[in-house]
């Protein structure tokens, strides 16, 4: 990784962070969560296995935005371990530098890798959420009969004979849908699970834009260090943007 495959994320900074705030605008806009609940509640009534199209979008835009800022930084991360010098004594304030970006880069890559892992867990607790809900089923099983019969000698010589019967049978199992009563706390749980999804991926995206904010900000204003920790003239400096 060189200082040319840095730059361009430098660059592109101001419009990295405003696609960012797009998203919150477009699909994290809300911080009332009873709106968002009734939003919710509303669109999964009619058929509380399906999907929650909504935030599903919102999910998916999330998880791009942490993907693509963790890639952001593993780029900044080689770049910092390629311009590491050899250690020697005094005049490593550069090397200080690099090391307490770099300790930034990795705490932060860390916290985004485990909001992304929060995402399939949140499927998961859907999935067996709506499996409680018992709802009707319906269970198709089919019973195949195959019979084979020879008889030898008869009147019209040996013969061999073979029938096959095949039974189809269709059961319904499970309660109907009833949200409004008998299955009104477990459809609620699914809506609140939703909410929290929503709340939880508003919070992270918030985060990630900030934390993304500041290590660019970081390493544009530390830049000469992060590339020559040493100097150019063999002395490094004695600011940080860190501080």
């Amino acid at each position: 990784s060189t200082k040319a495959e840095v730059e361009p994320l430098l660059t592109s900074a101001p419009a990295t962070i405003s696609s960012i705030d797009q998203i919150l605008t477009g699909q994290f806009s809300s911080i009332n969560t009873t709106e968002i609940q009734t939003q919710y509640a509303t669109a999964l009534k009619p058929n509380p296995e399906a999907g929650n199209a909504t935030l599903q979008s919102a999910v998916d835009a999330y998880s791009d935005t942490l993907s693509n800022s963790i890639s952001v930084i593993q780029t900044i991360e080689r770049f910092i371990t390629l311009h590491i010098p050899q250690m020697e004594d005094g005049n490593n304030f550069g090397v200080t530098v690099q090391m307490t970006i770099g300790k930034a880069l990795k705490e932060v890559k860390e916290s985004l890798v485990k909001k992304l892992e929060f995402i399939p867990s949140y499927y998961s607790s859907r999935a067996d959420l709506i499996d409680k809900f018992g709802l009707s089923k319906n269970i198709v099983s089919k019973t195949k009969t195959m019979t084979k019969s020879d008889v030898k000698g008869g009147k019209d010589g040996d013969e061999s004979k073979e029938s096959c019967t095949e039974v189809t049978e269709e059961k319904t199992t499970g309660a109907a849908l009833d949200v409004d009563s008998k299955l009104y706390n477990r459809f609620m749980a699914l809506v609140k699970l939703d909410v929290n999804c929503y709340v939880n991926a508003r919070i992270g995206l918030v985060e990630c834009r900030d934390s993304l904010l500041m290590i660019l900000d970081n390493v544009e204003k530390n830049m000469d260090k992060l590339t020559s920790p040493k100097g150019t003239g063999g002395y490094g400096g004695n600011s940080m943007g860190m501080y």
